[in-house]
């Protein structure tokens, strides 16, 4: 992390940066997904993976996911308040770790548990929602970090982990 030179300035966003909206949009589609999957199995059951497998991946997922999500959350609510930018930890391995915690682990980890494909299917309409809201944060965060941000945002990507850079 390292501390913006415009911190003092205004900030358009708050902590929660455009969390509420994405969750609320996410929530509305995994309760499609899980209701499908309750009301209707026998149309709604993953079968195209043997189930102990998906048991594992999914598991292996919340494994990953889950630390990901909190290591992340840790990370904002401490250096929020600061006005600095995060490059290191999750943020080092993604733009949006707290979102791609949803969108890359544990959404696709519940569906896998759950042997539910309509809600292993509800995540590219997370990644497409996600990636559509999170452009006012960008933009915001290009505002207050200038070229800091710019650089971080051409050798970080936006959703997908590059998990080997959460060690640099």
């Amino acid at each position: 992390m390292t501390q913006s030179p415009s911190a003092p300035e205004k900030r358009n966003l708050t902590i929660f940066g455009v969390g509420p909206w994405f969750v609320l949009l996410s929530l509305g589609y995994s309760a499609v997904g899980i209701g499908l999957r309750l009301c209707f199995p026998e149309f709604f059951t993953l079968m195209l993976i043997p189930k102990a497998w998906q048991t594992g991946i999914g598991a292996g997922l919340l494994f990953i996911g889950f630390p990901f999500f909190v290591l992340s959350l840790r990370i904002l609510v401490k250096g929020f308040p600061a006005g600095k930018l995060f490059t290191k930890g999750t943020y080092a391995a993604c733009r949006h770790p707290v979102y791609a915690a949803w969108v890359v682990f544990i959404v696709p980890a519940l569906g896998l548990l759950m042997h539910s494909w309509p809600l292993v299917g509800v995540v590219p309409a997370m990644y497409i929602t996600l990636r559509l809201l999170v452009r006012k944060e960008e933009a915001e965060l290009s505002r207050l970090f200038g070229d800091e941000f710019r650089q971080y945002k051409r050798r970080t990507p936006a959703v997908f982990p590059l998990l080997h850079r959460f060690w640099e």
